[in-house]
């Protein structure tokens, strides 16, 4: 599988479900007591998934670059990494 395959396998079956899964938490959250917190969490959530949204469309149109592709997956890589220390 080349790089940008895995990332779009990524995306649609990982990251884009555990971001719309935070999404949702933090509307419930807000829902009870809102907080500028939350909103900014928010809001910043809204901003991931859209750019995961605008990523999933360059490979569909085949605007993505391999390079790009790999940028991507290392930066997920990273996260994963910083989340996993922060449990």
């Amino acid at each position: 599988m080349d790089t940008i395959q895995h990332l779009e396998t990524l995306l649609k079956t990982d990251v884009l479900v555990q971001v719309v899964e935070d999404i949702e938490e933090l509307n419930q959250q807000i829902e009870k007591k809102p907080t500028k917190a939350l909103k900014e969490e928010l809001a910043y959530m809204k901003q991931v998934k859209q750019y995961f949204d605008e990523v999933l469309e360059d490979i569909r149109l085949g605007n993505l670059k391999e390079k790009d592709a790999q940028d991507i997956l290392e930066s997920l890589e990273e996260m994963k990494t910083e989340n996993e220390d922060d449990i």
